[in-house]
């Protein structure tokens, strides 16, 4: 058996990290998740059932399939790296104004009402 090309690898660790992100725990598949995280990345289950099936033995994996988990991988963490930034920053917001204003208010407490703003703007 030969070794997997490295594309096809990321390829596949790619779509099990999205997949990870579409399970939804005791109930759902694997397969049904694996599905969803196709779709979102814009390939087809097919494609995303043949990746997963044969990757080990795959020379080389549809460059489409490749690109498009590649590109929504990036957006993923993206997304969660712009995320946490703002999260930060309204934390150190809401630092500086209990600073300024001599408030006792923790830190815990401004970290979990701007978790709670940024809850309602996914919504």
């Amino acid at each position: 058996m030969s070794n997997p090309s490295a594309c096809a690898e990321e390829s596949f660790h790619l779509l099990n990290a999205a997949a990870k992100l579409h399970w939804r725990g005791q109930g759902d598949t694997w397969t049904a998740a694996r599905d969803r995280a196709a779709v979102d990345a814009g390939i087809t289950p097919a494609q995303a059932e043949r990746l997963q099936k044969n990757w080990r033995t795959m020379k080389f994996p549809n460059g489409d399939v490749y690109r498009l988990l590649r590109n929504k991988y990036a957006y993923l963490c993206s997304w969660i790296e712009n995320d946490a930034e703002r999260m930060e920053r309204e934390a150190r917001e809401i630092e500086e104004t209990n600073a300024t204003l001599g408030g006792h208010h923790s830190v815990a407490q401004g970290l979990a009402r701007a978790a709670k703003g940024a809850e309602r703007e996914m919504r």
